[in-house]
C-alpha cells in the first residue's frame, strides 16, 4: 500500500501554529468545565456556544511556546502513522473524539470548575495510545543518534500521567497546571477507538490483543475517576 501523506495531521499541526502565532485570545475559545457539569451557583450542561466552542475550540489555544512546540512535536512524531492507519477524514474525527473525551475527564475531576482548559494534549495523548497499539514494537529517535522504544516512551508517559491522576501533585508545583485528567481521558478515547476507526487491510497488533488492550485503557480511567471523585 502506497503511504498516504498525512494531510490532516500536518493541518493541524498548521492550525495550532497559526493560533499561536496570531495570539488569539483563550478565553472564546477555552473549555471551562463548570458549563458542562454545572457547580453550586451554576446548573449544567448548559446549551449554549460557549461550551460548544470550548469542547472543540480549546485545541487550539497553548499557554506558551514550550507548551506548543511540546504538543506539536508529539503529534508530529506520533499523528502521521495514525492517520496513514484509519484514513485522514476518520483521524479528523478520532482526532476531535480524544480532545473532548480528555476535556470531559479532565473537567470530571477538576477541583475548580471554572478553570479554564486550553491545549491540544488530550488528544494528542489520545494519537500516542492509538500509535503504541497500532506500533508497539516500533522505535523513537534520529538516526545517527539514540534509539528508544515506542512502547517504553508512551507507556512509561501513560502510567505517569495515571499517577499525576490519583496522586495530583502540591498547588505551589509546576506540575499542579497540567491537565492530568486530560491526558488519561485522552488516552482512553484513542486506544479504545483504534479497533472502531482502523481502514480495512490496516495491519494490527493482534486483533483480539488490540480490543483487550482497548477495553483496559477505558476500565482503567473509569477506575480512576470513581476512585478520585469518592
Amino acid at each position: 500500500m502506497a503511504q498516504q501523506y498525512a494531510y490532516v495531521n500536518r493541518g493541524l499541526i498548521l492550525v495550532c501554529t497559526l493560533a499561536f502565532v496570531l495570539a488569539l485570545p483563550p478565553e472564546p475559545f477555552a473549555f471551562v468545565p463548570a458549563y458542562f457539569f454545572g457547580t453550586v451557583e451554576l446548573a449544567g450542561p448548559l446549551p449554549t456556544w460557549d461550551l460548544w466552542r470550548g469542547l472543540f475550540g480549546h485545541v487550539l489555544i497553548h499557554g506558551d511556546a514550550g507548551h506548543l512546540v511540546s504538543n506539536m512535536l508529539a503529534l508530529w512524531a506520533f499523528g502521521d502513522a495514525v492517520e496513514r492507519a484509519m484514513g485522514s477524514l476518520r483521524y479528523l474525527l478520532f482526532f476531535v473524539l480524544c480532545a473532548v473525551a480528555g476535556a470531559l475527564v479532565e473537567g470530571a475531576l477538576a477541583a475548580d470548575r471554572m478553570a479554564p482548559l486550553v491545549g491540544a494534549s488530550g488528544a494528542i495523548c489520545g494519537v500516542m495510545g492509538a500509535y503504541l497499539l497500532l506500533h508497539p514494537q516500533a522505535v523513537l529517535g534520529m538516526s545517527p543518534g539514540p534509539r528508544v522504544p515506542a512502547s517504553f516512551v508512551v507507556g512509561g508517559f501513560l502510567v505517569f500521567n495515571v499517577l499525576m491522576t490519583l496522586m495530583p501533585p502540591a498547588p505551589e508545583t509546576g506540575l499542579a497546571d497540567v491537565a492530568w485528567g486530560a491526558h488519561l481521558g485522552g488516552f482512553a478515547a484513542g486506544m479504545a477507538l483504534v479497533p472502531l476507526l482502523l481502514r480495512t487491510g490496516v495491519p494490527v497488533w493482534g486483533s483480539a490483543r488490540l480490543v483487550t488492550a482497548a477495553k483496559a485503557a477505558v476500565y482503567l480511567t473509569l477506575l480512576v475517576v470513581l476512585i478520585r471523585t469518592m
